[in-house]
């Protein structure tokens, strides 16, 4: 799995342009609906065996903070 990979199926599951995923941006800046969410979890579990919660994950949850929660290194 890398970050390519990974940047493209959430981009997929949430309708979101790969470039506006910056490694910074929040959920809530992003605009990643609870249901997006659940949905972009699923798949990641689903295509990389990676199981997150989506309690585990709020409003404030970076791309980056996500990306190391299942084990992918973002971008400096």
């Amino acid at each position: 799995m890398t970050y390519e990979e990974v940047i493209a199926l959430i981009a997929k599951e949430t309708g979101l342009p790969p470039e506006r995923l910056e490694p910074d941006a929040t959920l809530a800046t992003l605009d990643i609906s609870s249901i997006d969410i659940v949905s972009m979890l699923f798949e990641l579990e689903d295509r990389f065996g990676v199981e997150v919660q989506p309690e585990e994950l709020s409003r404030e949850t970076t791309m980056r903070q996500l990306l190391e929660r299942i084990g992918v290194p973002a971008p400096q």
